[in-house]
């Protein structure tokens, strides 16, 4: 078989994107780093399911180690993909998401499985489309935050003001932290702001301003399925629209964009500090040129998971765009994994500062939880199933 790596997601430490952390990785293997180019070929295969994690072997000599069926299937896998290619089952295809291109294949059959097997090839991560943030459509009204809903109009009259706000968002899983951004996306909308928005990864801790590429896409207006040369000819023509004395720092955006954007006489000089700092003033002249014509809110997801990149470039924002018609939406949890600590430091910086507020969602009460099941549900309830439900849930939406 040659030599072989396997890999458990999920344990013993467990995220909700364990798939999509591992295509992710499958994906980065491919690209062999330069540790790996001796590698004159790999195969790779992926699959999900219950296993048992935890200590094999005898009484002298013990391992840790994962078996079970999902373990030989994804062997199984490995050994039906050609060279460079990786399999998933369509389990695992599932569960990781539309983050990736996928490429269906014919079912296969495989030892051990009595049925042909369904598979996908990843292709790669999908490009971030760049679209302005709209109002998400929920089917149920939103119940239970009124006093959220009044403080998120306040912060926004602020905003329209010239008076710019952050406002985190901090709850447990399930609170409805995203559902509370949505109302925000649809009140900012009734006042014409325009919004753009970005999401964090559990797995892109490590990868500089992440969050804010979707963002500086939509901003400037290019689309990251374009050629590189159409994306760097509309980013020029956006820039000079803002200020044509801003065009000469153009490459700058390159790390935001992660698109190659080629040096030029002023750029090339910039050692990494210089570039930093001036990609960070950059930015910061562009949003407050276009909050002088409209009003912007920014959104960020899952901001515990925030690059020091992208913590940087949100806390020069903060101080910069005060005075201007800016209005920033984080959404995050306080969990005490040391990764996930250094948003929480920047976001007490500016609580600090007068720069932010933060806005923790409690669980829904006795009436929350009635109103939101009688929504929920058309015909009649009694109380002993709201009573029941409440009881079970302790208020978690």
């Amino acid at each position: 078989k040659g030599s072989y790596l396997y890999a458990a997601f999920g344990a013993p430490i467990a995220h909700e994107d364990d798939s999509a952390r591992a295509v992710s990785a499958a994906l980065e293997f491919l690209t062999r780093p330069p540790e790996l180019s001796y590698i004159s070929e790999m195969k790779i295969g992926i699959s999900l399911g219950q296993i048992y994690a935890g200590a094999y072997g005898g009484r002298l000599r013990r391992t840790y180690g994962v078996l079970g069926d999902e373990v030989n299937l994804a062997a199984r896998l490995m050994q039906a993909s050609q060279p460079w290619e990786i399999l998933v089952s369509e389990i695992a295809r599932l569960a990781a998401g539309e983050s990736f291109v996928w490429e269906s294949l014919p079912a296969i059959t495989v030892k051990g499985k009595s049925r042909p097997i369904k598979v996908f090839k990843a292709v790669e991560v999908k490009a971030h489309q760049a679209i302005r943030l709209q109002e998400p459509k929920y089917a149920l009204p939103m119940v239970g935050r009124e006093s959220e809903l009044s403080f998120a109009k306040m912060k926004l009259d602020l905003a329209l003001s010239g008076d710019g706000q952050i406002i985190g968002i901090t709850a447990e899983a399930g609170m409805g932290k995203s559902r509370l951004a949505a109302e925000i996306i649809r009140l900012a909308n009734e006042r014409q702001l325009v919004g753009y928005g970005g999401e964090c990864q559990s797995y892109g801790t490590n990868t500089s301003y992440l969050v804010w590429r979707p963002i500086w896409s939509a901003f400037f207006g290019i689309d990251p399925t374009w050629n590189i040369a159409d994306q760097i000819s509309e980013l020029e023509k956006r820039l000079a629209l803002i200020d044509p004395g801003l065009v000469p720092r153009l490459p700058l955006l390159s790390a935001v964009l992660n698109i190659s954007i080629p040096d030029n006489d002023l750029t090339k000089s910039f050692d990494a500090k210089l570039r930093k700092t001036s990609l960070e003033s950059l930015l910061v002249d562009c949003v407050r040129a276009r909050a002088r014509q409209t009003p912007l809110l920014l959104v960020l997801e899952d901001a515990h998971w925030a690059d020091s990149g992208s913590l940087a470039l949100l806390r020069h924002l903060a101080r910069r765009s005060r005075r201007h018609r800016v209005l920033i939406v984080a959404t995050y949890r306080e969990v005490e994994l040391d990764q996930t600590r250094p948003f929480q430091e920047v976001l007490v910086d500016l609580t600090r500062e007068r720069l932010a507020t933060r806005r923790r969602l409690s669980r829904l009460d006795r009436g929350g939880t009635h109103e939101m099941l009688a929504a929920l549900f058309a015909e009649e309830t009694t109380p002993e199933f709201l009573e029941g439900i409440f009881a079970e849930t302790e208020g978690n939406p």
